[in-house]
C-alpha cells in the first residue's frame, strides 16, 4: 500500500540515512498501536502521536506518519473505523431533491447553518415560528369573516 503523498526522488548520498529515518519511525508506530491497542485506546493519529511521545520522549506529526509507507500501512490496519456519515432525515433529503437547481446550494447551505445551532435553541424557533403561523391564520380568518360579512351586507351606505 502507498502512503497518502508521492514518493519523491531520494539522493543516494542520503539514502542511508533516510531509510534509517523511516524504519526508526515505522517502528515507533508500531510500537504506539501496540500500546494503544493494549489500553483500549482509539488508534487515530493524534492518538499514535501521543504515544510516541510517551513511550519515546520524541515529537511525531500526523503528516510523518501519512509520508512513510511502512507507517502508515501500520495506522491502516490499527485504525479505529471511520464515523459514519449522518444520512439526512428523509423529508429533509426530500426538500433538497424538490428544490430547483438554483435553491439547492442555498438549500444545503442553511441547512449546514442550522446544523450548528444547538437543538434547545431549534426546539425555540420551531415554536415561535408555529406561534406567528397560528397568529398569521387568525388574521386570515378574521380578513375572510370581514369580506363574507361585507358580500352578504352588501356595502353600507353612509
Amino acid at each position: 500500500m502507498k502512503s497518502m503523498t508521492s514518493i519523491r526522488a531520494t539522493p543516494v548520498w542520503l539514502s542511508g540515512m533516510w531509510e534509517q529515518r523511516r524504519t526508526e519511525t515505522a517502528t515507533r508506530i508500531s510500537r504506539a498501536v501496540t500500546q494503544l491497542r493494549l489500553d483500549g485506546s482509539k488508534v487515530t493519529y493524534s492518538s499514535i502521536c501521543a504515544a510516541v511521545r510517551a513511550l519515546d520522549g520524541i515529537s511525531i506529526s500526523p503528516n510523518t506518519i501519512k509520508r512513510n509507507a511502512e507507517a502508515y500501512e501500520i495506522y491502516v490496519a490499527h485504525r479505529s473505523p471511520e464515523r459514519g456519515r449522518c444520512l439526512p432525515e428523509p423529508l429533509l433529503a426530500q426538500t433538497i431533491a424538490a428544490a430547483s437547481s438554483g435553491e439547492k446550494r442555498p438549500i444545503r447551505s442553511r441547512i449546514a447553518h442550522l446544523r450548528r445551532e444547538t437543538k434547545d435553541a431549534l426546539i425555540a424557533r420551531v415554536l415561535r415560528l408555529e406561534g406567528t403561523v397560528k397568529q398569521q391564520k387568525d388574521v386570515e380568518n378574521a380578513l375572510r369573516e370581514e369580506v363574507v360579512r361585507l358580500s352578504v351586507n352588501g356595502p353600507s351606505s353612509k
